[in-house]
């Protein structure tokens, strides 16, 4: 149990971590560069996810997936 105590001890001691400013731009960046490739893969291919949203269209009865 003392181990646990002290583990905990030194994490709580440890500053050196990144703030939420940094994590949220990195996962903004990550949203914005996901929206432009799937947006760009759609363009190039649209036929691409047609199917697979027919499928799970298929799978979840009585919830439409597209408008």
């Amino acid at each position: 149990m003392t181990r646990v105590k002290n583990m905990l001890k030194k994490f709580a001691k440890e500053q050196s971590a990144e703030g939420f400013l940094d994590v949220a731009m990195k996962i903004l960046i990550v949203v914005v560069i996901g929206a432009a490739v799937l947006l760009i893969m759609n363009t190039a291919m649209p036929n691409l996810f047609s199917g697979l949203i027919e499928r799970v269209s298929s799978e979840l009865t009585g919830i439409d997936v597209l408008p």
